[in-house]
């Protein structure tokens, strides 16, 4: 994915991530999961076999601004 110019001010957009490092205090990339969530009383929410994407996160130099996609 190509670095862009922001959509709120027109500054220069990074790539990055955002760290998830609630699963047992391990790092993780955080992920979009399909569908609503389901509440399970063993991991918090039922994720199954729901299609998973990693969330690739622009911030804005200026204005602070995140950007989120989560590509297939």
């Amino acid at each position: 994915m190509r670095t862009s110019d922001c959509p709120k001010c027109q500054g220069s957009m990074s790539p990055g991530y955002i760290l998830d490092g609630t699963h047992g205090g391990a790092n993780a990339v955080s992920k979009w999961i399909e569908g609503v969530p389901e509440k399970s009383m063993w991991t918090g929410v039922k994720i199954g076999k729901r299609a998973q994407y990693e969330i690739q996160t622009f911030r804005c130099g200026r204005c602070g601004f995140l950007e989120n996609y989560a590509k297939g």
